[in-house]
Order: C-alpha cells, then sequence, then structure tokens
C-alpha cells in the first residue's frame, strides 16, 4: 500500500485517529470538524466531508451509511502509515538503507541543537540592542 495524502488530508487523517484512539466508534464529518477547528480557522462541512471522501477513495478510511449521514473509520492506523512512509522515504532517499535514515536523524537532533543555541546568542543580541536603545 502506498499512502499517498495531501497536508488537509493529514490533518484530517490524524483527526480520526485521535478520535479513534480517545475511543470514539461513532465518527461522522461533524466530529472531525470540531477536532480540527481553530481560534484562527474552521473549516467548512462540505470541504471535510470531500476530504474524507478522497481518504475513503483511496482506501485509508471506509464510511458506512448512517441514517442520512456517514460514519467514518480509518483502515490504517497511525503505527502503520508511519512506517509505510518511513519506508517509502528509506527507498527514496537512503538507497533502502535504514542506518544512513538514522545518521541523518541523528544529523537532524545536532541541527535542531545548533538553530536553538543561534537563537539564544540572537535572542541575547537583541535584548543588549533594547537595553542599549532603552539607556539613550
Amino acid at each position: 500500500m502506498d499512502l499517498k495524502q495531501g497536508d488537509l488530508e493529514n490533518i484530517i487523517l490524524n483527526a480520526l485517529w485521535d478520535l479513534e484512539s480517545d475511543g470514539s466508534e461513532r465518527i461522522f464529518v461533524g466530529d472531525i470538524q470540531e477536532k480540527i477547528k481553530s481560534p484562527s480557522k474552521k473549516w467548512a462541512y462540505t470541504t471535510v466531508k470531500t476530504v474524507l471522501d478522497r481518504l475513503v477513495d483511496k482506501d485509508i478510511a471506509v464510511r458506512e451509511k448512517d441514517g442520512k449521514k456517514y460514519l467514518y473509520r480509518s483502515v490504517v492506523d497511525r503505527d502503520e502509515a508511519g512506517i509505510l512512509a518511513l519506508k517509502k522515504v528509506v527507498r527514496q532517499y537512503f538507497k533502502n538503507d535504514v542506518n544512513e535514515l538514522v545518521s541523518c536523524l541523528n544529523k537532524l537532533d545536532s541541527l535542531d541543537a545548533q538553530a536553538l543555541a543561534e537563537r539564544k546568542v540572537a535572542s541575547g543580541q537583541l535584548e543588549d540592542t533594547r537595553k542599549g536603545l532603552a539607556a539613550r
């Protein structure tokens, strides 16, 4: 199985997984819509339903008629999807060598530490400048 989904599909799929892991057995479009809303963005019901239907078409989720509405559930769990995605990354970028992926991940940790150190230095410089301007 080759999972391919866009950013909004990932947001909705993660919301579906979250609701399932919380024990929800009856998940409707409105439940997903509520789960993904934020103070800055509320997704339209039709948008969420369209994306869920796309996930169904891709065999990542299934739907079941319940009266006039549909219930949704995932076919692939989060761990399985993560493993499939990592296998694809290892195949595409690391010539099927997991050790090369691990080496790259170790570099990522050091890059994160370096970026954090650089931000601290920049923050200190900004604070020094601010104090200098305030003293004038």
